[in-house]
């Protein structure tokens, strides 16, 4: 197993008072060296940038002049810092899940990797988000260049012919989802909270063109209300990502690694850390062949970031996940707002993934009454 550290020089006073600072991954590394786990697995230093060539795959020329404009001039577009270190820190950051992608499809490397860097990069798109004046703003929530759509691309480009991507951020993947919403050879599923931020990523936003049904959003519907546990992800899990993922028969499978879902970061979820190492672990376990990179992505409170880490580089260590006993999935509450989001997701996805994956509204009422019943013998 591989571990790609990036040590990156996008840091200012003002940076450092953000959400998105250096001490997400230092904290975290000394907390993977704590644990053991740095002596069990290839510790490897990214020591290169991101070609033109590589994030041009999925970015236009106009991405990459913004970022290094405003790279040059330490300045904040929308709510992105940059320095003058912003533009070599994500293009390190995108080469290093690039080549963390070539090890795992490699013949003789290993087959699961875990990349350990920052700037995140999943809300970076092709295009940009229109600003006021109508110009596509390139940069935004803290991505500059969509590390893990980059490394897709570049596996494209040596003949993977189907890429998975899940991503468990608390929001919404609006980058990724925008670069192959028109892909049917990128499967991108999304688990996510309902948050105004960035407004993407409802469940009827399935892919458009050849590309419909290769998008999944799952939303978890006025979340402000009910803040999903790990039961509520695992149901989504059991019933949706993985039937979806064992049809569709992936080629590589990239985990955008986003924790800011775990209990303390403050937004829509209550997730304890061994709950991201349980859904790795899920699947690990489904798709066992498959070579597996995970990318971190959000999680802005340095030690549950940490704790994340570890538990979903155990995972890929192949070590047992103890889930908390509070939240297993024997014990899911009868929680409305995840039987009508997985309702509505099987609904707008039945046409496409119904046979091949029995993703069906019909399967998810019959869970819930089965459920229901279970809940009466405990």
């Amino acid at each position: 197993n591989v571990v790609l550290r990036i040590a990156c020089a996008h840091a200012t006073a003002e940076l450092a008072r953000s959400a998105e600072h250096p001490d997400r991954v230092t904290t975290a590394m000394s907390a993977l060296q704590a644990a053991g786990i740095t002596t069990r697995c290839d510790l490897l230093q990214c020591g290169r940038e991101a070609s033109d060539e590589e994030l041009q795959r999925v970015h236009l020329r106009k991405h990459l002049d913004h970022v290094a404009r405003n790279a040059a001039a330490q300045s904040k577009s929308k709510n992105s810092f940059f320095t003058e270190g912003t533009e070599s820190a994500a293009r390190v950051a995108a080469a290093a899940v690039i080549d963390a992608t070539k090890h795992v499809l490699g013949d003789h490397g290993p087959r699961r990797s875990f990349v350990l860097a920052r700037p995140p990069g999943h809300h970076a798109s092709r295009t940009g988000v229109p600003d006021e004046g109508g110009e596509g703003d390139f940069a935004e929530g803290g991505c500059y260049y969509n590390s893990v759509a980059v490394a897709a691309a570049a596996a494209q480009q040596d003949g993977v012919d189907r890429i998975a991507i899940v991503d468990f951020d608390v929001h919404h993947g609006n980058g990724t989802q925008e670069i192959f919403e028109s892909d049917p050879s990128v499967l991108v599923i999304s688990l996510h909270a309902d948050l105004r931020y960035p407004g993407t990523g409802a469940i009827e936003e399935v892919g458009e063109g050849a590309g419909a049904g290769f998008n999944v959003n799952i939303m978890w519907e006025g979340s402000a209300d009910w803040p999903p546990h790990y039961a509520d992800y695992a149901v989504a899990v059991k019933l949706v990502v993985l039937p979806i993922l064992q049809a569709f028969r992936p080629g590589l499978l990239l985990i955008s690694a986003g924790f800011d879902a775990a209990e303390g970061e403050g937004f829509h979820a209550k997730l304890a850390p061994e709950s991201f190492g349980a859904m790795t672990e899920s699947m690990l376990t489904a798709l066992p062949d498959v070579p597996t990179v995970a990318a971190l992505e959000g999680g802005y409170v340095p030690p549950m970031v940490a704790r994340c880490c570890v538990a979903v580089m155990g995972a890929l260590l192949g070590d047992k996940v103890d889930e908390p006993e509070e939240t297993k999935i024997s014990k899911l509450s009868e929680s409305k707002g995840c039987k009508a989001t997985l309702l509505k997701v099987a609904e707008a996805h039945e046409a496409h993934w119904g046979e091949s994956a029995n993703l069906t509204v019909a399967k998810v009422k019959a869970f819930f009454e089965g459920q229901r019943e279970r809940q009466k013998g405990l």
